[in-house]
């Protein structure tokens, strides 16, 4: 089955690069319920709709999964998230990329978590490609006041879940960097899901560098950032990148669930385990700082993580010894749901 899709799907990406190659970039108009569409083979297409929060919802475009992903890659702090303006699209500017991606460049939004700090939110959505349909959430958290602006340790910078909640099993498999580890408490950076049910979407996502895993936070079961992202000098920007890679499967049966998993975990291994490199970059600046994508391999550093740290950089983060474990999800475990489903706003439907 995968390789009839990847065989088949060559020539179809290559002409597609020929087609958008002799096509500039060019401004988009903000679309009906927010509903962004990527066309594509796998599973028809994909949708992605954005909101004032950022990534509402995404699946895919025949909604023939019995379930789509769930607030993916919404960044959060103190309760509130990085917005994009109105639900309307009317503060963003929208662009068709060459390639096929489409860009969604927000306007800053000052007092963003707190006074004195503005926040702008970027995404780009990613043309298809045979490992999925991959997405980029970007924020720069700048710090407009006169003095140091310190974050709630107690609900710090992190990433709201993204696999598929509505879906998830006991039993459903899925693996980090790192592993797997206790409920993905692991310093994971990356991470894939699946599920046991049939016709549900598998997951990749990344939101750091493999080297730098010892220094993420840890708390409430959930994905965040190092801890030095929560403190920013005045006048500081602070970067936060973060994707997340969706599989749909080609049947609506386990073997088309499993296969989809195993892209998904195939991607992580790959292209989120090299770091920040590849078209993961597109559309950023070339001197970007982004927080925890650093290639110093800083837990090396450290005592206590220099064994792990070693271990990764000879095998690579993909253990093959490393069984897919049957617990929550990549970042928060299921019982960690109930603490972060206070940090909503507002419900959505």
């Amino acid at each position: 089955m995968k390789k009839k899709f990847v065989a088949g799907s060559g020539v179809f990406f290559a002409a597609m690069a020929l087609v958008a190659s002799a096509t500039p970039a060019s401004a988009l108009a903000w679309p009906a319920g927010g509903n962004f569409e990527i066309p594509g083979t796998m599973g028809g297409g994909a949708t992605w709709q954005v909101d004032g929060d950022g990534i509402a919802h995404s699946g895919d475009t025949a909604e023939i999964m019995t379930h789509w992903l769930y607030y993916p890659l919404e960044n959060y702090a103190q309760s509130e998230y990085i917005f994009c303006g109105g639900d309307d699209g009317s503060d963003a500017t929208l662009t068709d990329e060459v390639g096929g991606d489409i860009t969604i460049d927000c306007a800053a939004m000052p007092g963003t978590f707190v006074p004195g700090l503005s926040g702008t939110l970027h995404v780009r959505l990613y043309a298809e490609d045979e490992s999925g349909y991959l997405a980029r959430v970007w924020v720069e958290l700048e710090n407009t006041s006169g003095s140091t602006i310190t974050i709630g340790s107690d609900d710090p910078l992190g990433v709201y879940y993204y696999y598929n909640r509505d879906a998830w099993n006991n039993g459903d498999p899925w693996m980090t960097n790192a592993g797997g580890g206790d409920s993905g408490r692991d310093g994971s950076v990356w991470g894939a899901g699946g599920d046991v049910n049939n016709n549900e979407i598998a997951t990749s996502a990344a939101w750091g560098d493999p080297s730098q895993s010892c220094r993420f936070e840890t708390v409430n079961y959930g994905m965040y950032y190092p801890s030095e992202a929560n403190t920013i000098a005045a006048g500081e920007t602070v970067n936060l990148i973060s994707f997340i890679n969706m599989v749909f499967p080609a049947t609506s049966d386990a073997a088309g669930t499993t296969e989809a998993f195993d892209i998904a975990l195939a991607q992580a291994r790959s292209e989120f385990a090299d770091g920040l490199t590849g078209r993961m970059t597109d559309g950023l600046p070339a001197d970007i700082n982004a927080v925890g994508w650093e290639t110093d391999n800083a837990c090396a550093t450290k005592k206590k993580n220099a064994t792990d740290a070693n271990k990764l950089a000879q095998t690579g983060p993909g253990l093959s010894s490393v069984a897919a474990l049957a617990v929550g999800a990549i970042g928060i475990g299921i019982a960690g749901i109930g603490s972060l489903i206070r940090v909503r706003r507002r419900n959505r439907v």
